[in-house]
């Protein structure tokens, strides 16, 4: 339930709606900010009962006018358990100031009685290229030591803030590939936001279980909660709370559009190309430890898409590898490196230790390819 407004949100929304309260360009600088007609009116009839209110007009006369009933009108004044969405999207803004030139304010949330200014980040409202996220990466504070994901790899608090963008770019590209997504449009009634949640299915595996708490690891980077859910045998389901970072990271980084799936659509990311090394090995990580493996035969690894494997070829060979789509054509359905590429790279993570870096490191032990480093350097 709505408490009253405080005075200091009574001063903010007093002379907006007493005076253009209809200018509601201070929704351009909210990222994914959704409102439909009924927001509109309601915020209409809230603007009104407070001018007529400022005129010293009874409530009973402001309900008769308005159609409201007595105690509704003044619940829009008071705001006791009636506070209108554009309202607190514009007590938010006033809180919250204007954004960097060329960003805009993310809220986590939908301002709640329990929460009325959610936590409010900037982010760029399209990516040219690297440093953009690695501004938004400043904006989080470190993983706390108590992290179960950094005491499962025996890692500190430390080393994740020194590789926070690596783990970022290993978490789009998980998101690319194995990583389930319930996907904002999927609540077609939703009012008021467009979050997005990883809902993950694995098989029941040590290697996947490693995988996933790699990507939890990722997730808390973001100030996002993940953990495991009950499933069937034989199955790991893993699910993050909803958010809209994550919602941002698909549109926006990956560059998908509302509807599309990453199982069809092919990923937007020119700005990729222009990553330092290490990013983008952070990202191909992501992908083969999602949707790669080691042929039996030892002579490749190999990274499974439909719609991206030529741009994955592309990224391989943009940081000086060799790399092929296959089939040879317009439809290629994989992306291939020889053996000695995937463990130079090296195309699984180190970290992870999945059933693939395993098997990497023991075809490269026949064929006499040095082992893979144990992490990445620019």
């Amino acid at each position: 339930m709505w408490p009253p407004y405080t005075p200091e949100e009574i001063a903010v929304l007093k002379p907006k709606l007493l005076n253009g309260w209809d200018d509601l360009s201070y929704l351009n600088d909210f990222w994914n900010v959704v409102h439909d007609e009924r927001d509109f009116n309601q915020y209409s009839q809230m603007a009104k009962v407070w001018q007529l209110r400022e005129q010293g007009v009874f409530y009973k006369d402001i309900a008769k006018a308005t159609g409201l009933d007595q105690r509704a009108a003044c619940s829009l004044v008071n705001g006791s358990n009636r506070r209108h969405n554009l309202a607190l999207i514009y007590l938010n803004h006033e809180k919250l100031g204007k954004p960097r030139d060329g960003w805009k304010w993310i809220l986590d949330c939908t301002p709640k009685p329990t929460n009325p200014y959610p936590r409010a980040l900037q982010v760029p409202d399209r990516i040219r290229d690297c440093n953009d996220i690695l501004e938004f990466l400043k904006q989080f504070p470190p993983v706390s030591e108590d992290s179960e994901a950094l005491k499962f790899f025996g890692l500190t608090s430390e080393w994740a803030e020194q590789h926070k963008a690596e783990l970022f770019w290993f978490l789009m590209a998980f998101l690319v590939g194995d990583g389930g997504k319930y996907y904002s449009d999927y609540i077609p009634t939703a009012r008021h936001y467009r979050k997005t949640s990883m809902n993950t299915r694995m098989k029941e595996h040590d290697s996947n279980y490693r995988v996933l708490q790699f990507v939890r690891l990722a997730l808390e980077v973001l100030g996002i909660s993940s953990y495991r859910t009950k499933s069937e045998e034989g199955v790991i389901a893993w699910h993050s709370e909803a958010t809209d970072i994550l919602t941002w990271i698909l549109q926006t980084c990956i560059g998908l559009k509302e509807g599309e799936r990453t199982s069809h659509n092919p990923v937007v990311m020119p700005w990729l190309r222009t990553c330092p090394k290490n990013l983008v090995i952070a990202f191909l990580q992501g992908l083969a430890d999602s949707d790669g493996c080691v042929r039996s035969d030892g002579r490749y690894c190999e990274i499974a898409s439909v719609p991206n494997a030529k741009f994955y070829q592309q990224l391989i060979e943009k940081i000086g590898f060799e790399a092929k789509a296959y089939p040879l054509g317009d439809k290629p359905r994989m992306t291939r490196v020889s053996m000695h590429v995937a463990a130079t790279i090296p195309l699984f993570n180190p970290i992870i230790k999945s059933y693939r870096f395993d098997e990497l490191v023991k075809q490269a032990t026949l064929l006499n390819i040095p082992p893979p480093p144990h992490f990445f350097s620019n």
